[in-house]
């Protein structure tokens, strides 16, 4: 048995056949072929090099941030050997804890822990509830800056500035006034 196509011939390609010639038109100008040298040869090159460029970037980025945590991990390090010699020798408990939020900043790379820390601390333990270690780290906060300012005040030009650098140190000796009592 055989098939019978004759209908499907019959019903026309929308295709010429490719025995019958193409048509020429000659009015176009021939596409002329390229040499290997004029390609796409150098988009390719300069893909290649950024691509080895961005690889450079990320192991110096790989680099910059392995250094940093080996220096936390040794800092952090550090910071629990000291606890633990301040423990053995009965050292402050404000002292110890603030060591121990310290080495916390370094293991997890925050390093705003420790400040919002010890600002809390002074505050709540030292002025809130007159704890002595925290009022003794108030004043001696307190006394760096009164310093800091003095210094300011010898340096200033404008009269504006010195006379800002005034209040603000009389408004230190007054708090240290009020830490004392």
């Amino acid at each position: 048995m055989e098939l019978d196509f004759s209908k499907i011939y019959s019903l026309g390609s929308p295709q010429k056949p490719a025995n019958e010639p193409k048509e020429v038109n000659s009015s176009k100008t021939l596409k002329t072929a390229k040499k290997p040298a004029e390609g796409k040869i150098e988009p390719r090159t300069q893909a290649l090099q950024r691509k080895a460029d961005n690889r450079q970037k990320q192991l110096e980025d790989s680099a910059r941030v392995l250094k940093e945590y080996q220096t936390n991990k040794r800092l952090t390090n550090g910071l629990v050997s000291e606890i633990t010699k301040g423990i053995q020798q009965g050292t402050d408990m404000y002292d110890l804890f603030l060591k121990a939020v310290e080495a916390l900043a370094y293991a997890t790379n925050d390093t705003a822990l420790y400040e919002r820390t010890r600002d809390n601390l002074k505050v709540i333990y030292g002025i809130g509830l007159k704890e002595p270690r925290a009022l003794e780290l108030e004043k001696e906060d307190t006394q760096k800056r009164l310093e800091r300012l003095l210094q300011a005040l010898n340096n200033a030009d404008r009269v504006e500035d010195k006379e800002r650098l005034k209040n603000a140190i009389t408004a230190h000796q007054k708090h240290l006034k009020t830490l004392q009592a």
